[in-house]
């Protein structure tokens, strides 16, 4: 290529740039007037000395927008020398239900719903109106977050591509009230009056075990309450059954042992309220939450003993606001009834509270359960297309007749 004028032009810039690189590597000369000053007595400054004003920073304590964590040790104010044994939310029982039933000292009569709760038909409708509230909830919805990582036991180091979508916890929100809407629509206007609905209230209940401080809460669930309570399910004797024997294993394992904690004896819902009687408490599950402490998957046998647990914490709490704190064996027994949902799976339990005596040996408590029903098979996009497939329409009517019970 020629040669032309523009090619011989000098950029000014990068050659002043160029020379200060150039002369910064230069070293300075010793001419000997620092040994000369030296011998003379005259005190010699380096710069720094003279140009950089020195000074002292005092150190001022500045009220922050947040408080300075409290330490997790024997100085924390909650700190206590006796242990707590806590179930909360995210636990299950290692040995599922057969341990739940050792804690709350109660049987299990037959594996079913009671008698009393008789399932009656529905229009023909209903079933239509339950099928877009399925698309509704797991499809149809505009939600787009992160779901969880996907993992296969098989391979473990494989990296599955993360998918958008509907969470779990909105899932169940969205199945469970638009369900509670569909069963108001169909039910009677005056039994309708007498429900309240309540979400994510406190329950707390301590008791004492074997020397052992105990204390079960509950928090993430939705309360159906009544002005009513509700009737008795059983009147027949708890003497000729015995509780189920996990020996050599602790009831009280996989227990939470805490030092750091308080003591809450709690029903949320103050005697004042009109409706202030529990009638049916609906648990939400989630996979992602509610975990084993040792990684595996839960089990049916450990989702069946979280709903006996948490139907009993909020029985019990309400029975000592009912009948106060040092009641053992209840004037009336005390009846709820429980729902374990994921959107996808439903199990259904009645729980009858007879004592708060949890040691004794003749009077139990009651527990009435259905088996772990699917409302469906899958329900997800097939070329483009919503589709549903093995529908359970008999939920809906089970779900129906426990809001209809009194």
């Amino acid at each position: 290529m020629r040669k032309s004028p523009v090619l011989f032009k000098q950029h000014i810039g990068w050659h002043f740039y160029k020379h200060w690189v150039t002369q910064g590597k230069r070293k300075p000369l010793e001419t000997g007037a620092e040994e000369t000053l030296k011998r003379r007595g005259i005190r010699v400054f380096q710069p720094d000395d003279v140009l950089k004003e020195k000074r002292v920073f005092e150190r001022v304590e500045v009220i922050g927008y947040k408080d300075v964590p409290v330490p997790l040790d024997h100085t924390h104010p909650d700190w206590h020398d006796r242990a707590l044994m806590s179930y909360k939310d995210h636990n299950v029982l290692l040995e599922g239900l057969n341990q739940a039933k050792i804690v709350t000292n109660s049987i299990e009569i037959e594996t079913n719903l009671p008698e009393k709760i008789k399932i009656s038909e529905l229009p023909k409708d209903v079933d239509k109106i339950s099928k877009y509230i399925i698309f509704n909830s797991h499809l149809f919805d505009a939600e787009q977050k992160k779901l969880p990582i996907i993992k296969d036991p098989s391979r473990p180091a494989w990296n599955f591509p993360r998918t958008y979508g509907i969470t779990q916890d909105r899932r169940n929100k969205l199945i469970t009230q638009k369900f509670l809407n569909l069963i108001e629509s169909i039910s009677d206007g005056q039994v309708v009056k007498k429900r309240y609905i309540f979400e994510d209230l406190p329950f707390s209940f301590p008791f004492e075990r074997n020397d052992s401080l105990v204390q079960l809460e509950c928090c993430r669930n939705v309360i159906l309450s009544s002005i009513k309570p509700l009737s008795p399910i059983s009147n027949e004797s708890t003497d000729n059954y015995d509780l189920p024997d996990i020996s050599p294993i602790d009831p009280l394992i996989t227990f939470n042992k805490e030092h750091i904690y308080k003591i809450n004896d709690i029903y949320p819902i103050k005697s004042t309220v009109k409706a202030s009687h529990p009638h049916t408490i609906i648990i939400h599950f989630d996979k992602e939450f509610v975990k084993n402490l040792y990684e595996e998957e839960v089990t049916e046998q450990q989702i069946f003993g979280r709903s006996l647990l948490k139907t009993f914490t909020v029985a019990a709490s309400y029975a000592r606001q009912r009948y106060g704190k040092d009641v053992k064996k209840l004037p009336e027994p005390i009846t709820l009834q429980c729902v374990h949902t994921d959107g996808h799976f439903f199990h259904l339990g009645v729980f009858q509270l007879n004592s708060l005596d949890l040691q004794s040996t003749s009077t139990k408590n009651i527990w009435y359960q259905t088996s772990l029903q699917y409302l469906f098979d899958s329900c997800k996009y097939v070329s483009g297309k919503p589709v549903l497939e093995g529908y359970n329409n008999q939920i809906i009517r089970q779900l129906h007749s426990l809001y209809n019970n009194v």
